[in-house]
């Protein structure tokens, strides 16, 4: 999943609703300016801890639909890296909304 765009469209749209209040209220230009910068950078936080959340959580799929496992050394237990059973496990496939396991 592409997030790179999350903090962006976040801090754009929050910048948004601060600069129609700040109209609406009647701000001074330099209030505005102040509190479109604050508001900026307060979602701009917002998006990349968004983005994060999403990236961590999100699976990595192929454009087929498969998912890619992310591969760690420790979580063999003691295993060597060279071992054969490295295929062994199931995967689970999206496509389309419906997920499905295979047993690799």
């Amino acid at each position: 999943m592409d997030t790179r765009k999350i903090p962006l469209t976040v801090m754009l749209l929050g910048a948004l609703v601060a600069c129609v209040f700040t109209f609406i209220y009647d701000y001074t230009l330099s209030e505005m300016l102040v509190a479109l910068f604050i508001s900026l950078v307060v979602f701009l936080i917002i998006g990349c801890i968004v983005s994060a959340v999403l990236h961590k959580f999100a699976p990595l799929a192929d454009p087929d639909g498969e998912v890619i496992e992310k591969e760690s050394e420790g979580e063999e237990g003691g295993k060597g890296s060279e071992g054969d059973d490295e295929d062994e496990g199931v995967v689970e496939r999206v496509e389309n909304g419906e997920a499905e396991n295979i047993e690799v």
